[in-house]
């Protein structure tokens, strides 16, 4: 049986100097998804329930817990989920690479190796606040197989949905890890791994490529570097842009100055549409029992090539730097 929640939200705010008039935030829960919408546009969509794998993938890229598809104000998919190319690629996913668990090897990002996995576990508050709508989810980061799969790393999501004006989309997700027993999680040092992105796959590039693609995709980082010499830097954030069915769009990730070892590190892969925020890169780290490993992130969706001073103005106001 499909039970559904519906949040509607009527609401006079001001967000960057802007009055909205007569808007809503509109959020649909059923059992495989959570749907955010605002005046009747989407927003994004949460995998609750692990979708079909696509024909000629196995079985094992299957996964629930991500978000899937962001759009831009006026329609496109921004993200990609399963794609030929890297189908362990999630849209807007969280994944630990190189890690050690009781002593064993894992990998929770490279679902070929069959060596762990994450998992969705529940919903566990649906809320609605004068100027936002917000869940919090549950997911398990599981080591092993089978009867021998136990949890290492439970996972709360807490994603809000802010009132913006139409040119916009705004939403924060902030990510809780905490040990799911005595045995702590060791994270190796390691090019890539943490909060991710992979984007549509009008912007998968040739690897002899350049900075751009046919349809204009490129990186840019707060300190103005593209996908080549941003790749490993410590930016405030990221912006992907390109145009995807020919319109122009973009969508910035910003670190938040409370993360550990914020500015984070970033993995900005030479030709995939995809980047992270790696803590690991500068060193290994564990994630002990009774702590709580807290990320948090905003991200800014235009219908529009990415513009470095107004994602600079979120950004100070995402941190309080007025």
């Amino acid at each position: 049986m499909i039970t559904t929640r519906l949040l509607t939200l009527f609401l006079l705010p001001i967000l960057m100097g802007q009055c909205l008039l007569a808007a809503d935030l509109q959020l649909v829960e059923t059992d495989d998804s959570i749907r955010i919408s605002q005046r009747g546009k989407p927003i994004l969509e949460y995998v609750k329930t692990a979708r079909k794998v696509p024909e000629g993938l196995a079985p094992h890229y299957a996964r629930s817990g991500y978000i899937h598809p962001v759009y831009s104000p006026t329609g496109q998919e921004i993200t990609g989920d399963y794609p030929q190319d890297h189908a362990h690629q999630h849209a807007l996913f969280f994944a630990w690479t190189k890690a050690s668990f009781a002593g064993q090897e894992v990998d929770f990002w490279n679902q070929a190796k069959q060596q762990a996995g994450i998992e969705f576990r529940g919903i566990s508050e649906v809320t609605r606040a004068e100027k936002h709508v917000s869940f919090s989810a549950k997911h398990a980061f599981t080591v092993g197989r089978g009867d021998n799969k136990v949890d290492a790393i439970i996972e709360h999501w807490t994603v809000t949905v802010y009132q913006t004006p139409d040119d916009r989309f705004v939403f924060d997700i902030q990510s809780v890890q905490q040990c799911a027993g005595e045995t702590p999680l060791v994270l190796k040092q390691y090019r890539y791994g943490g909060m991710a992105i992979r984007g549509n796959i009008q912007w998968l590039l040739d690897k002899q490529a350049t900075d751009r693609n046919p349809n204009g995709f490129r990186f840019l980082t707060s300190e103005g570097k593209d996908r080549l010499q941003g790749n490993h830097t410590q930016p405030n954030w990221v912006a992907m842009s390109g145009r995807i069915d020919g319109q122009p769009v973009s969508l910035a990730v910003l670190c938040s100055a409370e993360n550990f070892r914020a500015p984070q590190t970033v993995r900005l892969h030479p030709s995939k549409p995809y980047f992270c925020f790696a803590p690991m890169v500068d060193g290994e780290f564990t994630i002990q029992p009774g702590q709580k490993y807290v990320s948090r992130y905003r991200y800014l969706v235009t219908s529009e090539a990415a513009n470095p001073k107004a994602i600079d103005q979120h950004w100070n106001l995402y941190t309080g730097q007025h």
